[in-house]
């Protein structure tokens, strides 16, 4: 599989109105799917050395049968940056914030799973055996069938953005009221608890920071699910002459495969989501270390399959912890096993 280099084709005029077109609908609708709502306007695709289009092989994609019923989303977060002096660019273009989010067309639900930048998946696919590695070796196809493969979810879109998208989106709306629980410095940004606005860089420290919080990663990944939602909170908020003036931004900083055709058709189905339906699950487990010496998240195996029955399998039969290619290397304590919110619960402040 060719890897991924960055580039994008060029919209044309028509494409680039009907893009507006779309983004206006959504608007008026309140947005898709929380996060996705955020970054699926853009058709702009990744492309391959060859320069072409990256798009996700049908065999990995949602069943014939079921394709009218459900669709799945898979969002990626590139951890680099150019933007931010203070941090540079030496992180590595690892794919560590990953998450599939689907939607149901028929309730209307979004269930979201966030996996850790260092679930173990093997070394035969990723160079560390974390599947924030996997994107670097094999691009955004290779780590769809990854995710296909270790966790029996299909993908049928990629919405995928780097760390100055993200900056660059944040300020473009004028900044995102977090309500700030932990006293942490990162990289020369000092941030105290309370209630506050955080810009561009700010946000970028926020969702990055985990020494402070419990779990570490898992609490990382806790502040990004309050993040996403404050974030949807604040896009429902935005006029109309708002969230069109976001489109220049959205479409330099995202890469998707989702064509105008299918933003016009899912608007119809946003106009039924609120904050109750929207609900974020993570990948149960712990941190160990691997065979080769890595430190990871292994995966529980029980409880992730009962996570992707109840939720991620509406229309499928059940998968069983013999379908799923992951190794659970350690399960000591279950402590993560049941970390789960709504939108509405995170905003409400009623999270267990």
């Amino acid at each position: 599989m060719a890897k991924n280099k960055g580039k994008k084709r060029r919209l044309s005029v028509l494409d680039r109105v009907l893009l507006v077109i779309s983004v206006v609908l959504i608007a008026v609708s309140g947005g898709v799917i929380g996060y996705v709502s955020l970054m699926n306007w853009s058709p702009l695709p990744e492309v391959d050395e060859s320069g072409n289009a990256v798009s996700i092989d049908e065999a990995i994609q949602t069943t014939e049968e079921n394709r009218g019923k459900v669709t799945n989303f898979l969002i990626t977060g590139i951890d680099y940056n150019t933007i931010d002096a203070s941090a540079g660019t030496a992180r590595g273009k690892l794919t560590d914030v990953i998450m599939v989010a689907q939607l149901n067309l028929e309730t209307g639900e979004v269930n979201i799973l966030q996996i850790p930048r260092d679930t173990y998946v093997g070394t035969d696919v990723s160079s560390t055996g974390k599947i924030n590695a996997v994107y670097g070796k094999s691009g955004m196809e290779g780590l769809a069938q990854v995710i296909y493969d270790r966790f029996k979810l299909p993908v049928d879109h990629y919405v995928n953005v780097i760390m100055d998208g993200f900056i660059r989106i944040v300020d473009a709306v004028g900044g995102v009221e977090i309500d700030v629980q932990e006293s942490f410095t990162l990289e020369g940004y000092t941030f105290k608890p309370g209630l506050q606005t955080l810009n561009g860089i700010q946000a970028e420290k926020f969702v990055r920071e985990r020494h402070s919080r419990p779990g570490s990663d898992i609490g990382r990944m806790n502040a990004q699910r309050q993040f996403l939602s404050a974030m949807f909170k604040k896009f429902k908020s935005l006029s109309l002459d708002q969230i069109t003036s976001l489109v220049p931004v959205v479409m330099e900083e995202v890469t998707t495969d989702l064509n105008v055709k299918t933003v016009l058709s899912l608007a119809q189905v946003a106009l039924k989501i609120n904050e109750d339906d929207i609900h974020f699950y993570t990948v149960p487990g712990e941190g160990c270390y691997a065979p080769n010496g890595q430190s990871v998240w292994s995966v529980h195996l029980e409880p992730l399959v009962e996570i992707l029955n109840e939720n991620f399998h509406p229309f499928d039969d059940p998968v069983s912890i013999s379908e799923l290619n992951l190794v659970e290397l350690q399960n000591t304590t279950d402590v993560y096993d049941d970390n789960n919110s709504t939108v509405g619960d995170i905003l409400n402040g009623n999270e267990e």
